[in-house]
């Protein structure tokens, strides 16, 4: 009767192996759905603007890309207000070295659907205020979850400014 055992043997072994790939299947599947936070950042100045002279800022009007959302600028201001102050600038309601405004492009997935905002790309443009003319742009891509609970927002937006002012 080995064979008989053999048989049993390779059998269990075969189911085993059938309900490890089930398994497997099952967290690669779920994985795939969940929003992994990760994000790039770039950054892009003109060399030739003086950074170090410009210590004062005022917001500029929001640019979405689709769905506008309130919510999610008053927070990006608010926290890009902490990052900005932190490296020594100062926000003014009126006659402002630099104007900042953010864009930003939403995500149009289950989770956008279901539970709020998720972002594609946040962007925060610098430009100088008499003229208008853009001197440093912060891009962060990737999936950008905007509930407080995650803190993607608020890593996304510093490391945005993490490159600003540029070190020439």
């Amino acid at each position: 009767e080995p064979s008989s055992q053999q048989g049993d043997f390779v059998r269990t072994i075969l189911r085993s192996a059938a309900a490890l790939a089930a398994i497997v299947l099952v967290f690669v599947t779920v994985g795939g759905c969940a929003s992994t936070g990760g994000t790039t950042t770039t950054y892009s100045y003109d060399p030739r603007f003086n950074f170090p002279e410009s210590k004062t800022y005022q917001w500029g009007e929001a640019q979405p890309t689709n769905r506008r959302d309130t919510l999610l600028e008053a927070n990006v201001r608010f926290l890009a207000d902490r990052e900005l102050q932190a490296k020594g600038l100062t926000s003014r309601a009126e006659s402002a070295a630099l104007i900042v405004w953010l864009s930003y492009e939403s995500s149009s997935n289950i989770y956008s659907n279901l539970y709020g905002h998720e972002l594609q790309a946040l962007t925060l443009n610098v430009a100088r205020a008499n003229g208008k003319e853009l001197v440093w742009r912060g891009l962060a891509t990737g999936a950008i979850r905007t509930d407080a609970a995650s803190g993607d927002l608020q890593k996304a937006v510093a490391a945005v400014l993490g490159n600003f002012p540029p070190k020439k």
